[in-house]
C-alpha cells in the first residue's frame, strides 16, 4: 500500500472532517460556504479517513464500553463503572457524534461518486453508510436518516426516522449496492489501494479481488441487519436471508477470515493505534471469572492471547475477579494481554466468525437447511486463527467446546468471536439474553443491563420537537426502553 497515499488521505480527513463533520443535526451554513472547503475531492479522497476513523473509534467503544459493560474487563479501583451497570446520561454522545460526522463525510462521498459516474465508490459508499446507521440504530432505537446530513439543503433539524424504517432503508440500500459493484473495474481514485482490502485499479484475469471483498462485505452486513430483525413484522427477514444464503453467487458473503473487514494499522503515524499508550489498556484492570473460566473450560488457545496469568504465592495461574464485586479480592487476577492494544493490529469491523454463527443460529432453527454443527465449528475455528490461534485437533472433544444444538453454546462461541468488534456483543446479548449475564453482590438493585443510549442532551436544545417525537415513538429516553428487536 502507497504510504503517502494514506498520509495524503489521512491528514486529508482533518480538514474534511473539520469541514463536514458535525453531527448532521447542527448549523451547516457556514460550513456549505466555506472557501477552504476543498473544490477537488473525489471518492477515494474520502474513503480511507472514515475507514481509519470508524475503525479506531469502535475499538475504543469496545474497550470503554463493551468489554466491562459485559462483565469481561474489570476495574480493580472503583465500583462505580459500567460493569455494575451505572451509566452516565452522556455516554453515548460521542457515539452519535462521531458516526454522524462520518456519514456527513459519506454522503460526500456518494455525491461525488454520482458525479463522476464511479458505481463502486457509490457502492462502498451505501455499505458503509449501512453499516453506520445499523450501530446508530442498535445502540439508540429511532434516529435521523432520511433528513440527516443534508444541510446544505438548508435541513439543520432533521426528522427521526423509526427503528423500522431505518432497518428497511438499509436492508434496501445493501441490496442496491451490491447489484452496484463492478467486478471488471477496481478504485481509480485510490492509486495506493484503500486501506481495508488494498483496492485499486488492477485487475486480474478481468476481476479486481478487493471489489469482490467489499461485496462479501456488504452482503454479510446484511445478513446480520436482516437476523437484527428477524422476528420484526412486515421487514421478510426470513425469507430474503433464505434467498441470500441459497444464493451466493448472487449475494456472495465471507467465506474465510481474508475476507473479513478488517482495517490493518501499523502504529506508525499517521496509522496510530487507538490507545496512544498501550499501557492504559492494563491500568488497574484485571479480566473477570466469567470471562477466564469459560475459556479456561474450553481449553481455548485465546486464553493466552487475550490474559496474563497472575501469581498468588507461588502458583501462576488464569484467574479472575469476580464481576460486579462487593468487595475488592484479595488476590491477584489476570491481566489484560497488552499485546491487543500495540501496533502493529487489525481492528476489525465485522469478522467472517460472525457469519458463520449466524448461519448456525439459522440452521439450528430451521430457517436454512444447512448443517449447523459444521457452521458452528468453522465459526469457532474462524474466531481463533483471526487471533493467530491455533485450533487443537481434539479442540471439540471437549464437552464444553462440543456443537450441542443450543443457542446457549453458538452464542458463547460468538461472544468470544465478538471481542473488539464495536459494540457486537452488547447487542447480540439484548437480541438473545445469551449467554447469560453473571450479576456481581456490589450491583445495586435496579441497575441492570441497558437496553440503549440515551439520546444526546444536546438534541433538546438544537431539535427539541424532532427529538419529543422520537422519545414519544420510542415510548421513552431512558437506557431500559426495548428495541423492537429485543427480547
Amino acid at each position: 500500500m502507497n504510504k503517502m497515499k494514506i498520509i495524503r488521505n489521512i491528514l486529508g480527513s482533518l480538514l474534511l472532517g473539520g469541514l463536514l463533520c458535525t453531527s448532521c443535526t447542527g448549523n451547516f451554513e457556514e460550513l456549505n460556504t466555506d472557501p477552504t472547503r476543498l473544490q477537488d475531492a473525489n471518492p477515494g479522497t474520502f474513503l480511507d479517513p472514515i475507514l481509519y476513523g470508524m475503525a479506531t473509534t469502535n475499538w475504543n467503544k469496545f474497550n470503554s464500553h463493551t468489554f466491562p459493560l459485559m462483565q469481561c474487563k474489570i476495574s480493580m479501583s472503583n465500583t462505580s463503572g459500567v460493569g455494575w451497570y451505572y451509566m452516565s446520561d452522556a455516554a453515548g454522545d460521542g457515539t452519535w457524534t462521531t458516526y454522524y460526522k462520518w456519514l456527513n463525510n459519506i454522503r460526500e462521498m456518494e455525491d461525488q461518486a454520482e458525479t463522476l459516474n464511479e458505481p463502486n465508490y457509490k457502492a462502498i459508499a451505501l455499505t458503509l453508510k449501512g453499516w453506520i446507521y445499523g450501530l446508530l440504530a442498535d445502540s439508540f432505537g429511532d434516529v435521523p436518516m432520511t433528513e440527516a446530513c443534508r444541510g446544505d439543503e438548508k435541513i439543520y433539524t432533521p426528522k427521526f426516522d423509526t427503528q423500522k424504517e431505518v432497518y428497511q432503508a438499509i436492508i434496501n440500500e445493501l441490496d442496491s449496492a451490491n447489484q452496484l459493484f463492478v467486478e471488471t473495474s477496481g478504485l481509480k481514485y485510490n492509486t495506493g489501494g484503500e486501506m481495508m482490502y488494498g483496492t485499486d485499479n488492477t485487475l486480474v484475469s478481468g476481476k479486481s479481488a478487493g471489489i469482490l471483498k467489499w461485496k462479501k462485505f456488504c452482503n454479510s452486513l446484511r445478513i446480520r441487519t436482516l437476523l437484527r430483525v428477524l422476528d420484526v413484522d412486515g421487514l421478510n427477514a426470513k425469507a430474503e436471508l433464505v434467498k441470500m444464503i441459497s444464493n451466493p453467487a448472487t449475494y456472495p458473503v465471507f467465506q474465510s477470515n481474508d475476507d473479513a473487514a478488517k482495517v490493518y494499522i501499523t502504529g506508525v503515524a499517521p496509522e496510530e493505534a487507538p490507545l496512544t499508550r498501550p499501557a492504559d489498556y492494563t491500568s488497574y484492570i484485571c479480566l473477570s471469572e466469567f470471562f477466564i473460566n469459560n475459556l479456561s473450560a474450553l481449553k481455548d488457545p485465546r486464553l493466552p492471547l487475550f490474559a496474563k496469568t497472575a501469581t498468588n504465592g507461588t502458583v501462576k495461574s488464569y484467574i479472575g475477579w469476580p464481576s460486579g464485586y462487593d468487595i475488592a479480592p484479595s488476590f491477584n487476577a489476570s491481566i489484560p494481554n497488552v499485546a491487543v492494544a500495540t501496533a502493529p493490529m487489525n481492528l476489525m469491523l465485522m469478522n467472517y466468525a460472525e457469519v458463520e454463527f449466524i448461519k448456525a443460529e439459522l440452521a439450528l432453527k430451521g430457517i436454512i437447511t444447512d448443517d449447523a454443527k459444521t457452521h458452528y465449528e468453522n465459526g469457532v475455528k474462524a474466531a481463533i486463527t483471526q487471533w493467530g490461534g491455533v485450533v487443537p485437533t481434539t479442540y471439540f472433544d471437549n464437552t464444553k467446546a462440543a456443537y450441542d444444538g443450543t443457542m446457549e453454546r453458538i452464542m458463547l462461541q460468538k461472544f468470544f468471536a465478538l471481542i473488539f468488534c464495536d459494540y457486537q456483543q452488547w447487542f447480540e446479548y439484548n437480541r438473545t439474553l445469551l449467554p447469560v449475564m453473571p450479576v456481581g453482590k456490589g450491583v445495586p438493585q435496579g441497575n441492570e443491563m441497558p437496553r440503549r443510549f440515551k439520546y444526546p442532551a444536546s438534541l433538546q436544545r438544537t431539535n427539541l420537537i424532532n427529538y419529543q417525537a422520537a422519545k414519544s415513538s420510542m415510548g421513552g429516553d431512558d437506557f431500559n426502553v426495548k428495541l423492537i428487536w429485543q427480547k
